[in-house]
């Protein structure tokens, strides 16, 4: 008799850490896919991105073609052999971070080079960064002048 108190508490403890377990995954996709309509009502023309298809190109323009359809027109490739494709908007996976990436490359060039060159090529990095903030910082001031 005790024996199956023991069972029935058992499969109810289990039923109840399967629920739990639903609810919270089921949370999870439903932030991870408000997320991802987000990142889509934030792409604009000029935007670099990955389509799932794993293919990099920059926004052109984007259309609704019906009322919940929308459409991008991407250019793939270099400014001498650029393609410009049309896919659907949620064909895109995310967007590319290009400073990240150009921090990167930076990083293996300089890895690549000697000891000389090292130096020429690290202090052109340094310049290159300290130009960028010094933009960004100078567009702050005048946005916050023009507020």
């Amino acid at each position: 008799m005790a024996s199956n108190i023991v069972s029935y508490i058992l499969i109810g403890v289990l039923l109840v850490g399967m629920v739990v377990l639903m609810l919270v995954q089921g949370r999870r996709q439903k932030k991870a896919q408000e997320d991802y309509v987000a990142m889509l009502d934030t792409l604009r023309p000029g935007v670099k991105v990955k389509m799932a298809s794993g293919l990099l190109g920059r926004i052109k323009e984007i259309r609704e073609e019906a009322p919940g359809f929308k459409t991008v027109t991407l250019n793939i490739g270099d400014s001498k052999n650029a393609v410009e494709m049309t896919f659907v908007i949620e064909a895109i996976q995310g967007i590319v971070n290009e400073e990240a990436i150009n921090k990167l490359n930076a990083e293996k060039t300089l890895s690549a080079l000697d000891g000389e060159n090292k130096v020429e090529v690290a202090e052109q990095v340094n310049a290159d960064e300290t130009a960028k903030t010094a933009k960004t910082s100078s567009k702050k001031k005048s946005a916050s002048k023009n507020k």
